[in-house]
């Protein structure tokens, strides 16, 4: 599968998942195959560094440090 259509199934996803959810809610695909980099995939319509923020806060909590 190309990269775009790959794309336009993740963004049409995204909006069917966010129909769920509360308004102002957002959104974030992570996509990776384990030892190639090159072909990881993130979409998403928030921050990253908030995004990276709330994937180490999921982190803590499921090894038991969460705060």
């Amino acid at each position: 599968m190309k990269l775009e259509d790959a794309t336009h199934i993740t963004a049409d996803a995204m909006d069917a998942i966010l129909g769920c959810f509360k308004s102002g809610s957002k959104i974030t695909v992570l996509v990776r195959t384990p030892g190639l980099p090159d072909r990881d995939f993130c979409m998403t319509d928030d921050n990253l560094s908030e995004v990276a923020e709330m994937v180490e806060r999921r982190r803590q909590a499921l090894k038991g440090g969460g705060e």
